[in-house]
């Protein structure tokens, strides 16, 4: 039986890498006594699979990961027990079976919703409204001892502000349309370094991650499809600004 789950990453695990991510989940499922299959050959691993990797030091809770057990179990009694397990900062949120011939997590998991928190409102609302409608929005990093460029424009779904905090959608790379994302890849702190904000995000977290919503204004879930907005029910953002049209992603192939 495999199944999905949406788990959040928070606290001091914030700063794990994902081999040692892995090993929390092993070690999780051994201590949960869940029957997790195994692959085959001289050193078995659990047969775990995680989406996009998150960078270090960045907060979630729309991960997902995708496991294989050797035989059918109960997802909420899986949620209740590996949760027990985890030490704190993990914890599954939701749970899925996988049915077959359901396409392949990672290509559910096109754009991710990143929420940047500063300590004041002041400048945030300026510095999205102020960002242009037209033309790239390039920032400048180190890579491997050299200057790249990377452009914000083409993987940009929409970006909010809301009081002290600003709200994105990016594509993931191999998402973005019309090969304009051929580029180094855009980080979520891109999105600061584009605002020119003086002071820095004090967190940055993945709301949600899986398919741009038609009409662009949110992402689709990876695992029930249900829409997180960009834009909060309850809020009303003092800045904003999109990205291009685009269109609909292309049919999605099965597992």
């Amino acid at each position: 039986m495999r199944a999905r789950v949406r788990f959040s990453k928070a606290g001091k695990l914030r700063y794990i890498s994902a081999i040692d991510l892995g090993r929390v989940w092993e070690r999780a499922l051994r201590k949960a006594d869940l029957p997790i299959a195994y692959s085959e050959g001289f050193s078995p691993h659990p047969k775990v699979s995680f989406g996009d990797a998150l960078p270090l030091g960045f907060g979630s809770t729309a991960e997902f990961a995708e496991l294989t057990f050797a035989g059918p179990i109960d997802l909420a009694d899986m949620t209740t027990r590996i949760n027990a397990a985890f030490p704190d900062g993990i914890d599954v949120l939701d749970a899925a079976e996988v049915e077959d011939g359901a396409p392949r997590l990672g290509k559910r998991l096109q754009a991710s919703m990143w929420v940047l928190e500063y300590t004041t409102a002041a400048g945030v609302a300026e510095a999205v409204a102020a960002m242009p409608a037209e033309g790239p929005l390039e920032v400048e990093r180190e890579r491997k001892g050299r200057m790249v460029t990377a452009d914000l424009r083409p993987p940009l779904v929409g970006i909010v502000a809301d009081g002290a905090t600003v709200r994105a959608i990016v594509r993931h790379p191999g998402f973005i349309p019309d090969d304009a994302g051929s580029g180094p890849a855009v980080r979520a702190d891109d999105v600061h370094s584009v605002l020119g904000i003086e002071h820095r995000p004090t967190l940055i977290t993945r709301a949600a991650q899986g398919l741009v919503s038609d009409d662009q204004s949110g992402i689709d879930d990876a695992l029930r499809g249900t829409t997180t907005p960009l834009v909060p029910a309850d809020g009303s953002p003092s800045g904003t600004a999109t990205g291009p049209s685009v269109p609909s992603p292309a049919p999605e192939e099965p597992a």
